[in-house]
């Protein structure tokens, strides 16, 4: 398997910053011819740190490119375990130290949420993650995560915290189109449709009309959502209030119910409708 350490056998100049800038360049094409790869960074960076990165990139993704799939039991080479319902709780905390520490030997974790007991964690590596398939490759200092929440989605609480982001970035007067709590549309009231990019420019116009948030209370007493096949709906509705201070120091005290629409795709949440008090469509 080609690596960048048979690239540059020769040096390509006898000056070797010259080298080292054409060495980058050769880099990033054949990234993009091969790999399909376009590596781009944007702030100037240390040509001998750049080079590193583009090695780096360049022996990820061919060996990614090449790489077989296998069972994370096969990758583990198929240890011994004893399943869950043979073992006292103190037994599947010593036995999941054991499978934690086997992974992490492979370059591999799981992660967990807090509020998840000992046992759950056991039975989703041994009963679950062994038969999973990932790829058969691995880099030096690298370690590959997997999330117990991408298999067993807590769609309630992943609402919720959308719901606090949006909150947040409200009093903060903090969006723009990287603010994936936002949706790509919206649809408003009248049937109409606004893209991210609109909703982002409505919010600015909103915000440009105060000096800061201030006083915010909120409350969310209510989360519910409905899943179809690859798709769901939901929301997460609550009261909220807050003062608007604008430029002559005076304030807008506003308060009232606030309901915050969701559509998942591809297992991601984000708001496609909003009630709030303070904001209006365009």
């Amino acid at each position: 398997m080609e690596n960048t350490d048979d690239l540059f056998d020769k040096p390509l100049s006898d000056d070797p910053e010259e080298n080292l800038r054409m060495e980058n360049e050769l880099l990033r094409l054949k990234l993009q011819a091969e790999l399909g790869a376009d590596p781009r960074i944007i702030n100037p960076v240390d040509p001998e740190i750049e080079n590193i990165f583009l090695k780096n990139i360049f022996d990820f993704e061919h060996n990614y490119a090449n790489s077989k799939r296998v069972k994370v039991y096969d990758l583990l080479g198929q240890p011994d375990f004893i399943p869950a319902d043979k073992l006292s709780d103190i037994q599947v905390s010593e036995a999941l130290q054991q499978i934690t520490d086997l992974l992490l030997s492979k370059n591999l974790a799981v992660d967990f949420s807090d509020d998840l007991d000992n046992r759950t964690k056991y039975v989703f590596i041994t009963e679950e993650l062994f038969d999973h398939e990932t790829d058969d490759f691995t880099i030096p200092g690298m370690t590959s995560h997997f999330d117990y929440e991408e298999f067993h989605p807590n769609h309630k609480a992943n609402i919720q915290n959308k719901a606090l982001e949006f909150l947040s970035g409200w009093f903060k007067q903090d969006f723009d189109e990287r603010s994936w709590v936002l949706g790509d549309s919206f649809v408003a009231p009248d049937r109409k449709t606004y893209s991210r990019a609109e909703i982002v420019h409505q919010l600015s116009n909103i915000f440009s009309a105060y000096t800061a948030f201030n006083n915010e209370e909120y409350f969310i007493y209510d989360i519910g959502f409905q899943l179809q096949p690859g798709s769901g709906l939901g929301h997460a509705e609550g009261s909220v209030k807050y003062d608007a201070v604008l430029e002559n120091n005076e304030t807008i005290h506003f308060e009232g119910p606030f309901k915050l629409y969701f559509s998942l795709e591809d297992n991601w949440w984000s708001i496609f409708h909003l009630v709030f008090p303070g904001f209006k469509y365009p």
